[in-house]
């Protein structure tokens, strides 16, 4: 068969025919057209049979961004083989189309009564899904066709369902999976490394890690980010430490992925900034994912004002800004409440399109309620597209600093009506309002429906909010009556809380025992013994205030030292 015969053989099948060169979109379906001629041309004089040629062309149209144009060919090639199928699969998984892929694999099993056989290709092909909305069921499925073909020992296919398997959260499976694999490759042990760490299981990460160097593997700035990314907290320091020595052996130390993991592990497990500076100065060209991490880290370590220097100099080193970095920066102008500064980085997120974004919205809400501006606070929030569950909570969050309780509680009851689901912050947030505007009844019935009209269950910090709430309206025997109801008569915080609204009402006799109980539970603890001493000095109790600051004196408690507060003109 010649290759004008194919082509238009493929033309009339198809049902189009090579569009006219005037049109944009048309110049490209028609060199899509002259390359498949072409193809045919090159291979109608060699040996191959037809169908080898319709792949071709299907693999042409599937690389080329013609979907409609794919589809189409595939229905009309007269015959399939293993390729035709995995090719048409594997482009409708990764155009997101499981349950088509998934149809079409279907029809491959009936195809000539079954003489078309998947392979590891097809298989993995099936298991490319999207990371929200896998089916653990459709998996099962996969997994047992695998197991009835004996692909479960393909390199190819044992990695696709150990990656399938973490989005489904099926931890048992996955290591099951991985043991059937014959011969896992470089691919595979990082898949299932870093499925491990997603799923918060750091030792086993570390156990396939030492495994994975024993069977002679090669470890790459991947397999170590992998790891690095699920240390933590502070016990997790001393892990992170050996990886960077494994990096630095490796001669992976001053590779970007690799730095960006070991700043944010030095900065989140407490290995303090000059480490994860000394990191930073190595890469030679930090990209936004590096600067991020480093003013992201800073903030949330305190340092703010070192972040905002960070920032600059990013600023100046031309790197522009995404939704993260926005959401970092803000939070550190936040910190040392600098509106100016604050404003300025407004200015700069409305110039890059991110003024709509949700993220970046929320954190300019939080910036301008920390740096005193509820009114732009509330522009904000009126500006934001679509407003989560963060954004209310950090409204009513903002409202409830500014001692503006009962807009706080307004905007609670706008959120539900709008059909936003309340949680556990939320309830936190508008119940500190109330506490901070004595709205004593609205939390009270707050309270109730948390539990009744809501189903979240109250933690510590609701109840020691309730019990402040109840405290500082001088309904004190109520509010010690709700710490034993709610069984917190080990919480320091509950009483803690009590103790405070006692010396605020001069209740001598319930203060001291609640004293008397904080300094039970956290005996280092140096608050419950100034408060006291303040409530007997109130009541003109002079020989009590000797007795307690003696026993002070005595232990081994002392104050932490003092901070002053400093010019804004020092962040600038």
């Amino acid at each position: 068969m010649g290759a004008q015969t194919l082509a238009r053989g493929a033309r009339s099948r198809i049902g189009t025919s090579p569009p006219p060169r005037a049109s944009p979109g048309g110049d490209r379906d028609h060199h899509l057209f002259a390359a498949a001629a072409r193809v045919l041309r090159l291979e109608a004089s060699s040996c191959s049979s037809t169908t080898y040629l319709w792949n071709k062309l299907l693999g042409l149209f599937s690389r080329g961004g013609q979907p409609a144009l794919a589809h189409r060919l595939f229905d009309a090639m007269p015959e399939r083989d293993a390729v035709s199928y995995n090719t048409h699969i594997a482009r409708l998984s990764r155009s997101g189309s499981a349950a088509e892929a998934a149809s079409v694999y279907s029809h491959m099993l009936r195809e000539d009564g079954g003489s078309v056989r998947p392979d590891g290709t097809t298989l993995s092909s099936l298991l490319v899904l999207p990371r929200a909305g896998a089916s653990r069921g459709f998996v099962l499925q996969v997994h047992s066709h695998a197991v009835r073909l004996g692909l479960c020992s393909n390199v190819f296919v044992g990695t696709a369902l150990v990656r399938a398997y973490e989005l489904c959260g099926d931890t048992d499976a996955i290591a099951g999976v991985f043991e059937e694999i014959a011969e896992p490759d470089a691919v595979c042990w990082n898949v299932m490394i870093d499925a491990c760490t997603r799923r918060g299981s750091l030792r086993r990460a570390v156990e396939m890690l030492a495994r994975m160097c024993m069977a002679g593997g090669v470890t790459d700035e991947f397999t170590l980010a992998s790891i690095l990314k699920a240390c933590s907290c502070e016990d997790d320091q001393g892990l992170g430490m050996q990886l960077h020595a494994c990096a630095c052996k490796a001669g992976l130390d001053s590779e970007t992925v690799i730095c960006n993991a070991l700043i944010t592990m030095y900065l989140k497990c407490g290995g303090g900034a000059s480490s994860a500076v000394e990191v930073f100065d190595k890469i030679s060209e930090p990209n936004i994912i590096t600067w991020t991490a480093m003013i992201a880290g800073l903030v949330q370590n305190g340092l703010a004002v070192e972040a905002v220097g960070f920032y600059k100099e990013m600023v100046k080193a031309g790197e522009r800004e995404n939704e993260y970095c926005f959401t970092s920066v803000l939070s550190a102008f936040g910190a040392i409440a600098s509106l100016e500064h604050g404003k300025m980085v407004h200015c700069r997120v409305m110039k890059s399109g991110f003024c709509l974004d949700t993220i970046v919205g929320n954190a300019l809400l939080d910036m301008y309620f920390k740096c005193g501006s509820s009114s732009d606070a509330r522009f904000v929030f009126a500006a934001i597209r679509v407003h989560d569950v963060v954004s209310w909570t950090t409204l009513i969050v903002g409202y409830g600093r500014h001692g503006e309780g009962r807009k706080a509680v307004m905007c609670f009851r706008e959120m539900v009506h709008d059909g936003f689901r309340p949680d556990s912050v939320t309830f936190l947030a508008v119940l500190s309002a109330c506490r901070q505007g004595g709205l004593v009844d609205e939390g009270l019935a707050l309270f109730r429906s948390m539990v009744e009209d809501h189903d979240v269950k109250p933690e510590r910090e609701h109840c020691a909010c309730l019990v402040d709430l109840l405290g500082y309206a001088g309904r004190l025997k109520e509010a010690e009556t709700l710490i034993r109801a709610m069984g917190l008569e080990m919480d320091s915080l509950a009483w803690e809380s009590l103790l405070g609204a006692c010396g605020l009402h001069g209740e001598v006799d319930l203060g001291k025992r609640s004293a008397g109980k904080v300094m039970e539970l956290e005996p280092g603890k140096y608050g419950p013994y100034v408060l006291q001493s303040n409530m007997y000095a109130d009541q003109c109790q002079w020989r009590e205030k000797e007795v307690l600051r003696e026993r002070l004196d005595s232990s081994n408690v002392r104050k932490g030292a003092g901070h002053s507060w400093f010019s804004v003109s020092e962040a600038s």
